[in-house]
């Protein structure tokens, strides 16, 4: 018995309606492999056509719930409801509910589920902490934010440039940044400067 496709299982006066819908829509075969998105939907999460599930940019805990929530729809549940967050196209994170329905062909089969997303709200963004400097790494960051060169750090501080480069080092690694332009924005960030 050949496996019926799920769009072609929807019929063509389907899909146009679905589309016009204003809230993010989606559906996905039995294998979760995402093949439809509605305009709303791509605008959240992005293009995630021809993806399985797993690039919908859910955490490990959410996509194993996700992934409950269909396989109890394979086994007779008429809808699922589910709470989960995702990635946003930007990056961010947003707490959203899912509600699904199983699709099934003409003998009753489970074809794949078709989806409705309600975004819930933002989730803040994790508390980022200040990285531990000593007070001459802390005094070098500060210099540093001022515009100081290496020498004029030197004379400041009255050490030796290779000292205020070692400090220079240290900032950089606590800070994980790659440059000195990078460890002053990452130093205002998270308010050591």
């Amino acid at each position: 018995m050949p496996e019926t496709d799920l769009l072609e299982a929807l019929s063509a006066d389907a899909l146009p309606m679905l589309e016009a819908v204003a809230v993010p829509a989606y559906a996905v075969d039995r294998h979760r492999r995402i093949r439809w998105q509605n305009e709303a939907s791509i605008d959240l999460v992005g293009d995630l056509r021809g993806r399985l599930d797993s690039s919908a940019g859910l955490d490990p805990e959410d996509l194993g719930r996700a992934r409950e929530a269909f396989a109890r729809k394979e086994n007779g549940a008429a809808h699922t409801e589910l709470e989960v967050s995702v990635a946003r196209r930007d990056g961010t994170r947003v707490r959203v509910a899912v509600n699904s329905v199983p699709l099934r062909d003409a003998d009753g089969v489970m074809i794949g589920a078709f989806g409705l997303v309600q975004v819930l709200g933002e989730i803040e963004p994790p508390v980022v902490r200040a990285p531990s400097l000593s007070p001459r790494e802390q005094e070098t960051l500060t210099l540093l934010a001022a515009g100081y060169s290496t020498g004029r750090m030197a004379q400041k501080m009255s050490i030796s440039k290779e000292t205020v480069r070692n400090h220079v080092k240290g900032v950089l690694r606590s800070l994980g940044a790659r440059s000195r332009v990078e460890a002053v924005a990452k130093g205002r960030e998270v308010g050591l400067i």
